[in-house]
């Protein structure tokens, strides 16, 4: 779970960035080159797997399943460090406007906690600054290693995450499928970073943003760990998840992989039934279809054919 000290929560925050920048831009031959070794052979003994079953496996009878990883989508590890980029600047921008646009009121307040002694409702605002502090250190320090390696860090997009940054249901429900995407989208890229002292401070970025994934789950009620092994996404399939979220970013043929949850149409979030108020469906009044009067056909009045004048209002009858 993130940390909420809130004596030392700033000094903790500028650290961690700082400490995550360090990491990535350092090359640090002896604390990152084991662990980065160590990293890059688990993706290369996975696509191996076929290969080691021999060709008595390829029914699957004796080798198992052998499942590969994920298809490598990139060109190189720039490639790969923007891709991480774009999406810490997704879920940085998510957090920053829901935060702002709901508020700490009414995000404590929030339905998903019934009680009112429901611990959820003290730790929710803080820890998600703390979430939203993070997101923004891995930003920084993504563009610092980018640099680093000669390119040029992506700029940040533009994101319309619609009805999910207004109210405090759909921003927890969105917030954890976001997390989730992003925990996934690092598993399927890591085995394919060529760089190995990048290995280790990308895996760190990657646990903490599944530490992320847990503590949103949680809060929405749902179990922190559900698998014990995790699923690893390409990039084709995550930027088809986070698609209706990047303005003009056109998601991937095909169909769309599943998220983990619920996932509501459009934009990636509906009006939640309640938002976390009761909206009367016809604003507690009833409109009569005729506004309550009725207009006779002639007004009340019949008018003779001649009315009995001219014109000029004289009487014409002899």
């Amino acid at each position: 779970m993130v940390n909420s000290n809130t004596d030392d929560g700033e000094r903790s925050t500028d650290d961690g960035g700082t400490n995550t920048r360090r990491q990535f831009v350092a090359g640090s031959a002896g604390a990152l080159g084991g662990a980065a070794l160590g990293g890059s052979l688990v993706g290369s003994a996975v696509a191996q797997t076929d290969d080691e079953d021999g060709e008595d496996g390829e029914d699957g009878e004796d080798g198992g399943d052998g499942e590969e990883p994920v298809e490598n989508e990139f060109e190189d590890d720039v490639d790969i460090l923007n891709f991480a980029r774009t999406l810490e600047f997704l879920e940085a921008s998510f957090y920053a406007q829901g935060l702002e646009n709901i508020g700490e009121e009414d995000l404590c307040n929030c339905q998903l906690f019934g009680e009112e002694d429901d611990p959820r409702r003290e730790q929710v605002y803080e820890e998600l600054q703390t979430v939203l502090a993070h997101e923004e250190a891995h930003v920084e320090a993504l563009g610092a290693a980018v640099e680093e390696l000669g390119g040029e860090p992506v700029e940040e997009p533009e994101f319309d995450f619609g009805l999910a940054v207004q109210y405090p249901v759909a921003f927890l429900a969105t917030a954890a499928q976001l997390e989730d995407v992003g925990v996934s989208a690092y598993a399927g890229a890591a085995p394919y970073i060529e760089n190995e002292a990048l290995v280790a401070p990308a895996l760190g970025i990657h646990s903490v943003e599944a530490r992320h994934a847990s503590f949103l789950r949680t809060l929405n009620g749902d179990s922190g760990f559900p698998n014990a092994v995790d699923e690893a996404r390409s990039r084709s399939e995550v930027e088809a998840l986070i698609a209706p979220f990047v303005v003009g970013m056109e998601a991937p043929e095909g169909e769309a992989p599943d998220d983990g949850m619920d996932s509501p149409d459009g934009n990636g979030t509906d009006t939640p039934d309640d938002n976390g108020t009761d909206m009367p469906d016809d604003n507690g009044t009833d409109m009569p279809e005729d506004n309550g009067t009725d207009v006779p056909e002639d007004n009340g009045t019949d008018v003779p054919d001649g009315n009995g004048t001219d014109d000029n209002g004289t009487n014409t009858s002899s």
